[in-house]
């Protein structure tokens, strides 16, 4: 096999006729309200896609699903993408003007030539995201690209299981998100929490390489490029997310040396030979980008973007009449659909639309009622988003979601504190629409009981739960950490302090019961199932 990296998420994987290209994102309009843009630009690898015969598409952000790119595909291309129940997800793979595409089911396998590909679906129903393990069944090569899907300790023993030897990973190691950034925390907190958040996305990453023990690790996936100048000092702040290669090189030097050795961080146009190892760098994209003269880069990238960010941008006029009766009925929409996820947000958000149409709006969850207010000083609240009214309207049509708004990172928010997160209501807001909410929680309420694991700590014996309370990933003895006497989420460090399980990251407990010396280990520890796997 042989990997041409086409920038951000994107590959193409060839193994004799067949040429797999995954997550391409070409768009000149970047994503989420030209937020984001490729970093560095790949424009020049858009001409690879042209001869595909396969494509693989993640998911729905629109870092991943480029429409445009997909709408351009020749219609003999096969067009593979997960079978996400969620009806916004059916709606959205049926706008596409290209190929039909294939609708895979969690660990089913497609044959594409020599290749097997088994897609994984994400572990929790709380985010719709996959992975692709590629196997050469003429060399016996295996590429896994988990891509941005966070899979947990079980997905990562099944894929070692069927793959004793795995070639090569790609994995995502940058975050992404609006946190701690856009809100309106003192700066040394903002400061503290982005590092914590830069450390976890590299210590995850860093997990999937140990687990899968790769000849070959891959730090893919990011990050973005914010060209808009409203946007970029994001980037660049001391309160930024966005970790770049250097920082994540550096970082394993010191704490995994020998994971270091076998890490590469490839630039759009290099090669891959899976066999050899061997990195073929392309050289035309050196000749202009350079990670540490980055700033110079992308000022000169965000004036040849302008344009095309006007574009974008330009798509959103200012509404010209109020928005208040489509905000609350898009809201009673919600409360109808989920009224036991709703009331369990247990608070007043107030949204602080500014611009024509707007106004100070109020959304109780606990009376499930919205009202119009007179401002942030004059109404008590427990959480505040303020966002311009000029893109209210898409997420009140359904043309984007909550959380595709809030990824354009063009929003403030203010919360009283940064271990205030409500996740209950971030879940309402994820699922914008009301059929998504009401699968949502279907789903949810599908989701295996939680198990609990004996711990020995410094302070005594426990039985904990084996879930996170944030986003259900799976814990264990070995995610405590005794020098904060606490048990660390693997996938978003959330910490849980013993002996009662209160969070530090957010509104949120985990399950934690002292257990006495007369206790015995043989108290039963609940564990879920295995997932079958399917040959």
């Amino acid at each position: 096999m042989k990997i041409t990296f086409l920038g951000h998420a994107g590959a193409l994987v060839e193994a004799g006729d067949v040429r797999l290209v995954c997550d391409p994102w070409f768009s000149a309009g970047g994503a989420f309200l030209s937020g984001w843009h490729q970093l560095p630009d790949n424009s020049h690898c858009l001409p690879l896609t042209y001869d595909a015969t396969h494509v693989y598409v993640s998911h729905d952000h629109q870092d991943h699903f480029d429409a445009e790119v997909l709408n351009a595909l020749d219609p003999t291309v096969t067009l593979l993408m997960p079978d996400y129940p969620l009806p916004s997800w059916k709606r959205l793979v049926t706008t596409l003007r290209g190929p039909a595409p294939v609708l895979l089911r969690d660990q089913e396998v497609w044959r594409a030539g020599p290749l097997r590909l088994r897609l994984i679906h994400s572990p929790t129903p709380r985010h719709q995201d996959s992975a692709l393990v590629i196997e050469d069944t003429d060399t016996g090569q295996v590429v896994v690209n988990l891509n941005d899907c966070q899979v947990d300790r079980d997905q990562l023993r099944a894929i070692r299981r069927l793959h004793p030897r795995v070639d090569v990973v790609m994995a995502q190691f940058s975050g992404a998100t609006w946190f701690p950034f856009a809100y309106s925390f003192p700066e040394r907190d903002q400061v503290e929490a982005a590092a914590r958040k830069k450390v976890n996305s590299m210590r995850r990453w860093t997990r999937y390489m140990q687990a899968l023990n790769p000849r070959h690790a891959v730090a893919f996936a990011g990050p973005p490029a914010l060209l808009d100048p409203e946007l970029s000092p994001h980037f660049f702040a001391e309160s930024s997310v966005f970790t770049t290669p250097p920082e994540l090189l550096a970082w394993l030097r010191e704490e995994h040396p020998g994971l270091a050795e076998r890490t590469t961080a490839p630039l759009p146009g290099d090669e891959l030979d899976v066999g050899s190892g061997e990195l073929t760098a392309d050289p035309k994209i050196r000749e202009e980008f350079d990670w540490d003269d980055l700033q110079a880069y992308t000022e000169a990238y965000a004036r040849r973007r302008a344009p095309a960010i006007a574009e974008v941008l330009a798509r959103h006029p200012e509404p010209r009449s109020s928005l208040y009766e489509e905000f609350a009925a898009h809201f009673a929409a919600l409360f109808e659909a989920g009224e036991s996820l709703c009331r369990a947000v247990d608070a007043v958000v107030a949204f602080d639309v500014q611009g024509p149409g707007g106004g100070f709006w109020l959304v109780d969850f606990r009376t499930l009622r919205v009202s119009q207010g007179s401002g942030p000083t004059a109404d008590p609240h427990d959480y505040r988003f303020t966002l311009a009214s000029r893109f209210l309207p898409d997420i009140l049509d359904g043309g984007m979601s909550w959380e595709e708004f809030f990824f354009s990172f063009r929003f403030t928010a203010w919360r009283p504190g940064i271990g205030a997160y409500n996740e209950e209501l971030m879940s309402v807001l994820r699922c914008s629409a009301p059929d998504d909410l009401a699968e949502y929680l279907e789903r949810t309420a599908q989701d295996r009981e939680p198990g609990e694991f004996r711990l020995e700590a410094a302070s005594g014996t426990y039985l904990v739960s084996d879930t996170c309370p944030h986003l259900g990933a799976r814990l264990g003895p070995q995610d405590y950490d005794p020098e904060l006497e606490s048990v660390v989420c693997p996938q978003h460090g959330w910490r849980f302090a013993l002996p009662d399980g209160a969070c530090s990251n957010g509104r949120a407990r985990l399950g934690v019961t002292p257990q006495s010396p007369d206790d015995t280990p043989s108290d039963v520890t609940r564990r879920p199932r295995e997932r079958q796997e399917q040959q």
